[in-house]
């Protein structure tokens, strides 16, 4: 079996696969090493891929290690599915190259546009062969809420609400449209200028923001949840066979 461990900032995510299948997923390092143990003393083989947005501790790694039976971890210098044309490979972050990596899986052979919806929003395209072509990074909306506020002297900290106008008759609206629609018409507009150019284009979106423009976006798009986990699982079925073979 394939566990993903995917090490935030915040948390720390987990996720299982069998035979391709998605079996299960959870929260917690200490969730991990019981997972793992116990898939091992069953005789199972566990084949555990690890991905960090940020500095982790030897021990942390070293203890994953143990708990598996073949171990990797992600980064731009691994054997990759996809090739990455990308100047600075060092400086991109292994969340952008597994989401591109899950969508080539899932869209093989076509020209995709990964958008992914977090912190950040991060905007990534690849080629039909399997190019990472680069891309771009624009503020979330939690973020653009917090910057009207902290860097101005009197607007609002304004929360993000689904249910929102066009044109705002209050302060209070006034930003909360602002920022709703900004982040909208910044998607539709890096869409419609990739279908202008290649109308058999595909556009995948993840990421915890991805509801409000699932709601709104009014594209024809492809949502997947777990764009991420698959690119993690799909590189690690590829070191497997790197270092196998």
């Amino acid at each position: 079996m394939n566990l993903i461990v995917d090490i935030g900032n915040t948390r720390t995510k987990y996720a299982v696969f069998d035979e391709g299948d998605w079996v299960e997923c959870g929260l917690g390092l200490p969730e991990v090493y019981d997972l793992a143990t116990s898939y091992r003393k069953n005789g199972k083989a566990v084949n555990l891929i690890l991905s960090s947005t940020g500095a982790i501790s030897a021990e942390v790694r070293e203890r994953l290690r143990e708990v598996s039976t073949f171990f990797c971890e992600v980064s731009s210098e691994i054997p990759l599915p996809i090739r990455l044309g990308y100047d600075t490979p060092k400086t991109l972050g292994v969340d952008r190259i597994a989401g591109c990596v899950g969508g080539a899986f899932l869209f093989p052979g076509r020209e995709l546009l990964v958008i992914d919806s977090g912190t950040a929003i991060t905007y990534d395209f690849v080629s039909a062969d399997g190019e990472f072509r680069g891309g771009n990074i624009s503020p979330g909306l939690g973020i653009r809420f917090r910057a009207l506020n902290e860097f101005t002297a009197s607007l609002p900290l304004v929360k993000c609400s689904m249910e929102h106008g066009y044109v705002g008759k209050n302060t209070h609206d006034a930003i909360l449209n602002g920022v709703m629609n900004g982040i909208l018409f910044e998607v539709r507009g890096y869409i419609d200028e990739l279908l202008r150019n290649n109308p058999f284009a595909v556009v995948i979106i993840t990421g915890g923001g991805s509801e409000y423009l699932k709601k709104n976006l009014k594209r024809t798009v492809f949502f997947e949840d777990k764009l991420v986990i698959t690119g993690l699982n799909r590189i690690l079925e590829y070191q497997k066979t790197v270092n196998y073979t």
